[in-house]
């Protein structure tokens, strides 16, 4: 039974090994194998299975034509594991992919709670490892395969080497060095320059950071990158200077030169903050009230403010996709708001805390509610409702799947039992209820969810109605298409940069939301595939 009591002294009822226990199978989540689901997925995979068997590292190719929608290097860590793992299997390229995924997560996590264990607070990192868990940010960013995951490992390392530069000015620069490497592979240069700008910034601020241990991390840190990303780019101009030109002008895109509404911007991001760093948001105007007098005594606090304004700026001012802009915000509010937990009272508390019980616990008895009904059969219409997004599934019962699901509903209810919650608790109960539906839902539904998702039966069914030994036309360049046809049947699908029409091969695979995007006078439409969920549909289609 849930109880609350005023005269209660803070204490830490919560015991590493519970925290232990929720971050294993939290991961456990992100390691989940299954077919490449978009955004990014096919293309990291196609990517990577064409580095393998093209031994081209410098620059990404697939399907012949060069990848640049995500930046070269993203892709070397995962090539360079399945390297070491010496395979061409399509499987076991995917399952080393997101066992590597994983390993980055996981450092994330660790030094999330080596940051936070040095902030000014009580045994402050495992509070900062629960409220990233938690945070729906973090989830939406680790639960895919996605170059973001890298930039946050980046962000991650940046903030550990400013709070290491008094004792260890030299290894500080070194992580600091591989900090930038990892920040610079966003899609633009932003983040480089908020990293760089804000080691500019610091001294000029806080006479904290006007020492010769802080100027010293900062020009090994900042040498070593400019040395490393410049032989890059040299490297890279050798191979192929047109896709080196192509490169450099995404690259240094860093605000959207169309015309947009500044103040729709700015109403649009602070929408996205609201559910985007729950529940981390509340906290962060506590802290700031507490700490209104006293926050920029904790330097690493002070730094996080800093990028935390320069991201929101930069995504205001960008005028591009804002969750591709501001997601590492999600790091500046956990350290923010993990400081002063402990002073939070009981009231809210007690608040905060059913309304995550009654949350989570809807949830899970959703989940459980849909999985009993699919494996009974029954009631008939649900079954045949859930079954109209799918593509040839059929339910397996799997005792592993069933077991994981018990144990973790069953460590989620031994959580929320506990008496005399008090604030650290609070982010125990969030961040196991988190964790309880993200593997309950993958433990019981992964299957189902992921015929929805996949796109291998529609190329499978695409492989009867083409003729491998002639040349395949797709309408778009770094296309969906190219990545899955390239991944699951080796099929290299030739982009066509102006016209299918006037392209010299006689097939074709596109996809297109109009059929009058097709030409139907010089093409017959041999074959159609499309997911319920997707508005594009498939074609094969044939020159008459």
């Amino acid at each position: 039974m849930l109880t609350y009591s005023q005269i209660v002294k803070t204490k830490r009822k919560d015991r590493p090994w519970l925290l232990v226990i929720l971050v294993t199978l939290w991961l456990v989540g992100t390691a989940f194998f299954h077919s490449p689901w978009e955004p990014y997925e096919p293309f990291v995979f196609a990517v990577v299975k064409g580095i393998i068997e093209n031994h081209s590292w410098l620059v990404p190719y697939i399907s012949n034509a060069p990848y640049l929608e995500i930046q070269p290097f993203y892709f070397w860590l995962y090539a360079l594991a399945v390297k070491l793992c010496n395979t061409n299997n399509i499987e076991t390229i995917a399952n080393v992919v997101r066992l590597t995924n994983t390993i980055i997560i996981l450092s994330v996590i660790v030094l999330v709670g080596k940051i936070g264990s040095s902030l000014k607070a009580y045994k402050n990192g495992r509070t900062a490892i629960l409220l990233l868990i938690g945070s729906i940010g973090f989830i939406n960013n680790a639960y895919q395969l996605s170059p973001n995951i890298l930039i946050l490992l980046g962000f991650c390392l940046y903030l550990y080497a400013l709070q290491l530069h008094q004792k260890l000015p030299g290894i500080s620069g070194g992580i600091l060095f591989v900090g930038l490497l990892f920040i610079s592979i966003n899609f633009t240069c932003e983040f480089l320059l908020i990293a760089v700008g804000t080691l500019m910034l610091l001294p000029i601020m806080d006479k904290y950071w006007q020492t010769t241990r802080y100027l010293a991390t900062v020009i090994i840190g900042i040498s070593l990158f400019v040395v490393m990303f410049f032989l890059y780019l040299s490297q890279l101009q050798s191979v192929n200077n047109d896709f080196f030109l192509q490169w450099t002008d995404r690259y240094t895109a860093v605000f959207n030169g169309t015309h947009y509404n500044l103040l729709l911007q700015f109403i649009t991001t602070l929408q996205l903050l609201v559910w985007y760093v729950l529940p981390s948001w509340f906290l962060v105007i506590w802290t700031l009230y507490k700490r209104r007098l006293t926050i920029f005594k904790d330097k690493i606090l002070q730094v996080n403010i800093i990028l935390a304004l320069l991201f929101f700026t930069f995504a205001v001012l960008s005028g591009k996709e804002i969750e591709g802009q501001i997601f590492p915000i999600v790091l500046c509010f956990i350290f923010l708001a993990s400081v002063e937990i402990d002073s939070i009272r009981i009231t809210i508390v007690s608040l905060l805390n059913w309304f995550s019980l009654f949350l989570f616990g809807v949830v899970g008895l959703g989940i459980w509610f849909l999985y009993l009904a699919l494996n009974l059969g029954m009631p008939k219409q649900l079954l045949h409702k859930t079954m109209e997004f799918t593509q040839n599934y059929k339910y397996h019962f799997n005792i592993w799947q069933l077991l994981l699901a018990i144990i973790i509903t069953i460590i989620w209810l031994f959580l929320i039992t506990r008496r005399h919650i008090r604030g650290r608790e609070m982010v125990t109960n969030w961040a196991s209820g988190v964790t309880y539906v993200l593997v309950l839902f993958l433990a019981l539904w992964l299957p189902w969810f992921d015929s929805i998702l996949s796109f291998k039966p529609i190329v499978n069914g695409s492989l009867s109605h083409v003729n491998r030994k002639y040349c395949i036309i797709t309408n778009e360049r770094n296309s969906t298409q190219i990545a899955l046809w390239y991944y699951y049947a080796n099929i290299n699908l030739m982009p066509s940069f102006v016209n299918i029409d006037y392209d010299i091969c006689n097939q074709a695979i596109i996809a297109s939301e109009n059929i009058k995007s097709i030409d139907l006078k010089q093409w017959n439409i041999v074959w159609t595939g499309k997911r319920p969920i997707d508005k594009k549909i498939y074609y094969v289609i044939k020159r008459k």
